[in-house]
């Protein structure tokens, strides 16, 4: 069967609410100092420049009063805009930097295609030398037995039919010396080496690949 890839583009740009749903979005020191000092500075000044006056002495205060009262409500509203136009900026920098680090591209897909199958591989190793340990209860011996074992053991489980790929399974587990397949009449024999002793090969395995990365940097 052809494998499929479908790359999707154009996706929506993620929101901090979603993808991060506890984190609160906050300002830096600097610009919350910055803009607490413009807006002290302003009703300092309002305060300085007001005059408070008898209505009795000056018939004009009235209408002076309302200028000022309508200055402060400009200075006001203008400290409120400044503060939610931060905010604004803040949060449009965020959803841009999630959209660039959330971001897939098409190598990006392949790549993690090849770590899912590289490690359902494995998974389908690890099932058929699970099954190989217990063969006196699931009496397997043959890679056939083993593919229905595996098959049977999954959909009792799980309930999910499907068609156990027993020869890379093999391959696998002879590569990594943790099972010894014999020949017999008419087929072979597998039998799966006991955890002690296949722990001790993938550990010999590891610090052989780990040395050797030593040795290349």
């Amino acid at each position: 069967m052809p494998l499929q890839l479908k790359i999707f583009e154009r996706i929506p740009i993620p929101d901090l609410p979603v993808v991060f749903p506890h984190k609160k979005l906050s300002f830096r020191i600097l610009d919350t100092v910055r803009l607490d000092i413009a807006t002290v500075i302003g009703l300092l000044a309002y305060v300085v420049n007001y005059k408070f006056e008898n209505l009795a002495s000056s018939p004009s205060a009235f209408l002076l009063d309302i200028v000022a009262f309508t200055a402060l409500a400009i200075l006001v509203f203008r400290v409120a805009l400044g503060y939610k136009q931060t905010r604004d900026r803040y949060q449009l920098l965020v959803n841009k930097t999630l959209y660039e680090k959330t971001l897939a591209s098409g190598f990006g897909s392949v790549y993690f295609l090849l770590d899912a199958s590289e490690q359902q591989q494995y998974k389908e190793a690890l099932l058929a030398y699970a099954m190989l340990l217990c063969r006196k209860k699931y009496q397997v011996s043959s890679r056939a037995s083993i593919r229905d074992t595996c098959e049977q053991f999954m959909y009792e489980k799980f309930k999910a039919k499907i068609e156990m790929p027993i020869d890379k399974a093999m391959e696998t587990l002879l590569r990594l010396g943790l099972v010894i397949e014999l020949p017999t009449d008419g087929g072979s024999r597998v039998l799966a080496l006991p955890c002690s002793e296949a722990h001790e090969i993938l550990k010999s395995s590891w610090d052989s690949l780990l040395e050797q990365k030593k040795e290349q940097g």
